[in-house]
């Protein structure tokens, strides 16, 4: 009896190591299963995101899909429906035609708001997931397109769970089963010798059912600890793709990926803001006006190397930007990441203080000569003077004198525009000055039949009152030469903008612009396009703005004609 109770301990303890490499067997299983689950659920979520972009961007609804755009690890369905929930067309990959789609959706409740976003479920290993189809309409959700219906299983994950179960499950299984009958067999035959010896059967009995029973216990604890472990990695799943989400939401620069069919699949709201496009276009459509980033991204498609290229310029929207810009490949997938920096402030600050420094070295220097210019001016003047008192109808005299005056007030110009400035700064209503200007310019405004757009109220800022009227009075002036005596709109407006911290006043023309190579020049002393000019009038206007701690730049207008763009704080800056 001895001898057969050690046997079904051994026994016993057999079956528990079995039962629990089968135990360890099925939560290696789920885990992978679970693991496969995960990145199954994330790549049919991205080829939803793909084929709904294409959709959106205006592709039509009824066109056919093909199988390459299925991702080959996946074994997928995928149906277009129209606004009636209609299958418009399919596409699959199932060779064995598990995969089903209904002929019709239910889409009776298209119009609630919970309807209006993805649906994901996953019933007995397939993927499901609607996703609403809407047609973009800049920041907002415009009419409904209709539905797209995906069913999609992991290939690899079916093939390991059969090769598993053969291999490794079958054999447990099987000796098992064999040490069970023997255990089964023993307790017979123990069975049968109890009626010998009755007083040894009740305590072979609980000692094997003791055994069972701390096995039971044991099993028991492990799945439950499996379970916590299960929910535990869902939670941090869940968790991680929250905290992605809101991070790509959150970064300030444009962020934009271009996957390997050369179409953006993701751009975030500054991206879609900066270049004015929605998600799911061609990268060259979306950076259409920036020919330097079109570059950037087919260079880094082709050979997958990181770039970088900083100081891009460009016109968008109708404004001047610049930009820097970096595209590195995602590891793992064909695609780019694209992140474009707008720097546009920063460069003009650089410009700024570089203006600045040049403004003061030049001052210095040419300061003593054109003192010296005007010396000499004066001493002309007075020998004009003198040949007209003896001589009161001579020409050349006139002429003299008339020259003289003309480079005396160019001296004066070039005075004013290299000596440093040091306004008095004092509260200036902006409306007054503008009004003083116009009235100073009212006749050459009625002679050139232009109609001058005023707003109706300018805030009051800190300012030199002499100096702001001298810039309003040259842009005004050049804004009434700029448009052509036969356009047919002849209007000059003054527009602004007020903000938190400073105003931004607009002073635009209705006439032909200029070119690039005039743009890049025209705040440079002595450039001017005029026969007549002497080049320094909007480099004394960007030299005010300058001191008074504001901005001045220039573009063309998207319709025609020029734009000045000027900033001017609304309080007074401490600078440290």
């Amino acid at each position: 009896m001895a001898g057969q109770a050690l046997t079904a301990v051994l026994v016993a303890l057999l079956v528990t190591v079995c039962l629990i490499g089968l135990w360890a067997t099925y939560a290696l299983r789920s885990a992978y299963d679970r693991e496969a689950q995960h990145r199954t659920r994330a790549e049919v979520q991205l080829t939803a995101h793909r084929l709904a972009a294409r959709f959106t961007a205006g592709q039509p609804i009824t066109e056919p899909l093909t199988p390459d755009w299925l991702p080959s690890g996946l074994t997928m369905a995928v149906g277009i429906y129209d606004h009636l929930g209609q299958r418009c067309t399919v596409v699959t990959n199932d060779p064995t035609g598990e995969l089903t789609l209904p002929d019709n959706l239910d889409v009776s409740g298209a119009d609630r708001e919970e309807t209006r976003r993805e649906e994901t479920r996953y019933v007995h290993g397939v993927w499901a997931l609607t996703v609403p189809l809407h047609k973009a309409d800049g920041e907002r959700l415009g009419h409904r397109l209709g539905h797209l219906r995906l069913l999609a299983r992991h290939r690899q994950a079916q093939l390991s769970g059969v090769v598993l179960r053969v291999a490794y499950e079958l054999p447990l299984w099987l000796v098992v089963g064999a040490a069970g009958l023997w255990l089964a067999r023993s307790v017979f035959l123990s069975g049968r010798s109890a009626a010998r010896s009755y007083a040894n059967r009740p305590a072979s009995v609980e000692f094997v059912m003791a055994g069972y029973q701390e096995v039971i216990d044991r099993l028991q604890s492990a799945g439950r600890e499996l379970e916590r472990l299960r929910t535990d990695a869902e939670h941090r799943a869940l968790v991680q793709a929250e905290f992605s989400d809101r991070l790509i939401a959150s970064i300030p620069d444009a962020l934009v990926v271009v996957d390997e069919h050369g179409t953006t699949a993701l751009a975030n709201l500054t991206a879609q803001r900066l270049f004015g496009r929605p998600p799911g276009i061609p990268f060259r459509e979306f950076f259409a006006d920036v020919p330097e980033l079109q570059n950037l991204v087919a260079a880094g498609l082709q050979d997958g190397g990181i770039r970088r290229q900083s100081d891009i310029t460009a016109l968008i929207g109708g404004h001047q930007r610049t930009l820097e810009a970096s595209v590195a490949p995602i590891p793992g997938a064909a695609s780019v990441l694209c992140l474009i920096a707008n720097i546009t402030e920063l460069a003009v600050l650089r410009a700024t203080a570089q203006a600045r420094e040049t403004m003061t070295s030049l001052g210095d220097m040419a300061a003593g000569i054109a003192h010296e210019f005007k010396n000499s001016l004066a001493t002309m003047d007075g020998y004009a003077r003198l040949l007209m008192q003896d001589v009161p109808d001579n020409p050349a005299a006139r002429a003299l004198r008339d020259e003289v005056r003309h480079l005396t007030q160019v001296v004066a110009d070039f005075l004013t525009f290299a000596r440093p400035l040091r306004p008095v700064l004092a509260p200036v209503d902006l409306a007054g000055v503008v009004e003083e200007v116009v009235s100073l310019l009212k006749e050459d405004i009625r002679q050139r039949e232009v109609t001058l757009s005023l707003p109706e109220s300018l805030p009051v800022i800190p300012g030199d009152a002499a100096l702001l009227r001298r810039v309003f009075e040259n842009l005004f002036r050049n804004a009434l030469e700029a448009i052509p005596d036969d356009a047919p709109v002849r209007e000059v407006r003054l527009r602004a903008i007020t903000g938190p911290e400073d105003v931004t006043l607009l002073v635009e023309d209705s006439g032909t612009g200029f070119p690039p190579e005039v743009a890049a020049n025209l705040f440079l002393p002595f450039f001017t396009t005029k026969k007549q000019g002497h080049g320094l009038g909007l480099a004394i206007v960007r030299k005010i703005i300058v001191s008074h701690n504001g901005r001045i730049e220039a573009c063309n207008l998207p319709a025609g004609g020029a734009q000045f763009r000027i900033s001017l704080p609304l309080r007074i800056r401490v600078e440290t």
